[in-house]
């Protein structure tokens, strides 16, 4: 996985690029500490370059949905694949993000 901040929709934003897996904790950790969910509650996450999403990433999302959640806010995923989709749905995220 990759990440970078930048424009996602015309806010701020989180990209996302390449496999998601267990792997990627460290790196997603990191990226969960350079995010103020005070002052951006409401997280645009670009998913549109995401290829594979393993159990382990998925649970990164909930992590990253409890976050935004305790600031009054939530995900919002933009362009993801359908099949990205259908595994984020199948893991019941639902509730937690805004799918575009």
């Amino acid at each position: 996985m990759e990440y970078a901040f930048t424009d996602v929709d015309g806010q701020d934003g989180i990209l996302l690029s390449g496999r998601c897996t267990y792997e990627d904790g460290p790196r997603f950790h990191a990226m969960l500490g350079d995010w103020n969910f005070t002052a951006r509650p409401v997280v645009p996450l670009d998913l549109r370059f995401v290829t594979f999403i393993d159990s382990a990433a998925i649970g990164m999302l909930f992590i990253l949905a409890n976050r935004c959640r305790e600031a009054n806010g939530h995900i919002v995923a933009i362009g993801a694949s359908p099949h990205i989709v259908k595994s984020l749905r199948r893991a019941a995220l639902d509730p937690y993000i805004q799918f575009r």
